[in-house]
């Protein structure tokens, strides 16, 4: 029964396709710990790339933005005749995803209990069972994937190196995979690799002319490309990829955990989404325990949107789901909530105004169905369907082997994730990363496998051959990384010692966190675009490329705006009228730090009377939207609402934080950053 409601487009989840309730782990980890069912996944995953129907990867893709088609034709959450279901700059961000992913993941699990069936004995019960294990894999920002990197920053010869390289998991670069396909489970090489890109097709799913139309002089339509280098790029350009993804990859993560579990962020309405009602200013008046700058919505998705992109697919609203590493990078915005949630269970959407409007957490997250009575009808998820994950067959391996409600526990093994790669006042150097960190050899897996030069072109690897023999040491490598699905019993808190971040002494040199907050009109360039900000003289930014400021040595941070033009969406276009704000934060410190090594430029501490000055003589920031032109900020400022601010969370020896902020220094800092000022 099920089976069947899942196939008819139904959001039934895992729990009821699978009977279990299992985790959902990072990518690596699946690909390591579990190779058959990630076997299956990439062949699932291509397949429904070539399937243009209801459920395959187009359709699918397409509920995000383009097409300019409904889902079953499922009417528009506002009426809209446009692209997409659009969910952004709106408190349900987070519950409209959930089902989202859910619908993805039950449909990919189809596929791969499909494919496990066409094994010969006695490989298609194997295959069986490992489908039954699959969740949809996230892809955590902050987990090393390789060796020591050197990429931009304010060391020796405009580097920085760090002896761990957090870049996209290697799966997702590689064009080609090797794969064991059925029915006797031998090995196939040179196998298009699904994670790499979706390819546009007429056969698996193209867009119309009018969309391409739309988007064409901006956005490939052959394929999906992450950091092109033109329209024309057909393939990723990965150095580019991961000075990105390393540049200000340690405030970020301080900033992550902030957002999971310090008390400025314990409510929904302001960590879900981005979105701040016009002229509601009052985090820069008074910054406190009450108070936080940034959002689930905006420091995290919003900015890995664009992180990942540059300015392909993944850049855009309308285009960025049918990039396949979409699926995990939402996956890893669900994970983070979740761990939200377990630290808020009590916090929800606010009550509506008056007893006649229907309150939020009620409105249907379309087009998600809860039962299909026919094309477009039926009755569909709201956020309060949304608001646990067990609801639908997964929980996330952060959560294996901790007890209910154990927040302690909880928050020792998030903290000792994580803690070790940022530097805090509670924790003033880079450390080792505990065990379950470490990179995993996932080159080491048939996956990566190229044909070897005696192999003749069909494939005929036998099963005892020396792909099995690869497959086997995939498995056995699972004490490198936990495999929750099948050994959840094993986990304890005791495997993730706890950090101690209390009652230490607090270095005068180094006691706060400095951050720019920044508030924009969402709607200010009719479309996405990136606030970047910079540490450096006006002299050492080259405005000349555009491109390259995400790879700048000064980069401190940015501010990306993920929304889509109102002509290609209502959902924007009421946002615009209604004269919406989005509000972010930078952190800065990590910049601050390394330029405390640099002589001669007046930085002697992260003390107010050394770092104010320092940010009026050298913070700068650049606007560009999506095609690459540049704002002149001073044009923002008038026209859209830019705001910045300046302030610190402050750790004091009996283990509190407090928060200040410092107008005093902002009109500087504008003056000093503005175009007519030469910078």
């Amino acid at each position: 029964m099920a089976a069947a409601l899942a196939a008819s487009g139904v959001v039934v989840g895992m729990r009821q396709l699978t009977g279990e309730v299992r985790p959902r782990m990072d990518i690596d980890v699946l690909l390591t710990t579990q190779p058959d069912t990630f076997n299956l996944f990439l062949q699932a995953l291509a397949a429904l790339q070539g399937d243009p129907k209801l459920l395959g990867y187009y359709a699918l893709a397409g509920i995000h933005g383009m097409p300019s088609t409904t889902w079953d034709d499922v009417g528009k959450r506002f009426g809209d005749n446009f692209y997409g279901y659009c969910a952004h700059g709106v408190l349900v961000f987070p519950t409209w995803h959930r089902p989202y992913l859910s619908l993805v993941e039950q449909t990919i699990y189809q596929k791969m209990v499909e494919i496990a069936g066409k094994y010969n004995p006695p490989h298609r019960q194997r295959y069986l069972d490992a489908a039954k294990l699959f969740r949809m894999p996230y892809l955590d920002y902050f987990r090393p994937r390789g060796g020591s990197v050197s990429f931009p920053g304010v060391g020796p010869g405009g580097q920085t190196t760090f002896p761990y390289n957090f870049t996209l998991p290697d799966i997702l670069n590689e064009p080609k995979v090797a794969l064991r396909v059925p029915p006797l489970d031998e090995i196939k090489y040179d196998n298009d690799n699904p994670l790499y890109n979706y390819k546009f097709s007429a056969a698996g799913g193209q867009l119309p002319q009018s969309d391409q139309n739309q988007v064409s002089r901006s956005f490939s339509m052959r394929q999906t490309v992450r950091w092109p280098q033109n329209v024309n790029s057909t393939t990723h350009n990965l150095q580019a990829l991961s000075n990105s993804l390393n540049s200000g990859r340690e405030g970020r993560t301080s900033h992550s955990l902030d957002l999971i579990h310090s008390r400025p962020y314990g409510n929904l309405s302001s960590v879900a989404s981005d979105q701040l009602a016009q002229g509601d200013l009052t985090f820069f008046e008074k910054r406190d325990t009450l108070n936080g700058s940034g959002s689930l919505e905006g420091s995290l998705h919003g900015n890995y949107h664009n992180l990942i992109g540059g300015r392909g697919h993944m850049s855009t609203p309308t285009l960025a789901a049918f990039d396949p590493v979409f699926w995990f990078h939402h996956t890893q915005i669900d994970r983070v909530w979740a761990l939200w949630q377990a630290f808020h269970p009590n916090e929800w959407f606010p009550r509506p105004p008056n007893a006649s409007t229907l309150a939020e957490n009620k409105k249907d997250l379309l087009p998600f169905y809860t039962a299909r009575t026919g094309v477009g009808k039926g009755t569909f998820y709201n956020s309060d369907d949304s608001r646990t994950t067990e609801a639908f067959g997964y929980i996330y391996d952060d959560f294996v082997g901790v007890r209910p409600n154990d927040q302690a526990a909880l928050r020792a093994r998030v903290d000792a994730k994580y803690l070790w790669s940022s530097r805090t006042p509670t924790h003033p150097t880079i450390t080792a990363p505990p065990e379950d960190m470490k990179p995993l050899p996932v080159r080491s897996t048939y996956f990566f496998s190229k044909r070897p030069a005696s192999t003749p072109a069909a494939p005929a690897a036998a099963p005892g051959g020396v792909s099995a023999r690869l497959s086997t040491a995939a498995a056995s490598i699972s004490h490198l990384a936990s495999d929750a699905a099948s050994a959840a019993t094993t986990f304890s808190a005791a495997h993730f010692p706890a950090l101690n971040l209390h009652a230490q002494h607090i270095s005068p040199t180094f006691d706060r966190e400095w951050y720019v907050d920044s508030v924009v009109k969402r709607a200010a360039a009719n479309g996405p675009f990136t606030i970047y900000f910079f540490l450096c003289t006006h002299g050492e930014l080259a405005d000349g490329d555009t491109a390259g400021y995400a790879q700048s040595p000064f980069l401190a941070g940015i501010n990306h705006i993920f929304a889509a033009p109102r002509e290609l969406c209502d959902n924007c276009g009421d946002r615009e009228a209604a004269g919406q704000l989005a509000s972010d934060t930078t952190p800065v410190t990590p910049l601050l730090l390394d330029y405390l090594g640099v002589e001669g430029n007046g930085l002697e501490s992260l003390r107010p009377e050394h770092v104010k000055g320092f940010l009026v003589k050298y913070l700068r920031w650049r606007v560009v939207f999506g095609n690459g032109e540049v704002q002149d900020p001073r044009d923002l400022a008038r026209n859209a609402d830019l705001h910045i601010s300046v302030s610190a969370k402050i750790y004091h020896d009996d283990g509190t934080k407090t928060y200040e902020t410092y107008p005093d220094v902002v009109e500087q800092i504008k003056a000093n950053a503005s175009a007519t000022a030469g910078a």
